[in-house]
């Protein structure tokens, strides 16, 4: 099986990535501001922070293994 050849720019390469990496850390952060914005909401403490913050890096970092497993595959 032959893979395709990645003939585009080392610029696009590097944005591909660039954006990759944001929307993970993107979502690694984001249900842990949610959950901050909860807690100030019911006056809860920190315990939905927590819970944003576990779910969001389990979700990102399973993110992260399909995106590197994907791209293992390819080459």
């Amino acid at each position: 099986m032959t893979t395709p050849s990645d003939d585009r720019s080392s610029l696009a390469k590097a944005y591909h990535w660039a954006s990759r990496i944001m929307v993970v850390a993107l979502e690694m952060v984001l249900p842990g501001i949610a959950g901050l914005w909860v807690d100030r909401r019911l006056g809860t403490g920190f315990v939905f922070l927590l819970v944003g913050l576990a779910v969001g890096c389990i979700g990102g970092f399973y993110h992260l293994l399909r995106m590197t497993k994907s791209d293992v595959g390819t080459k």
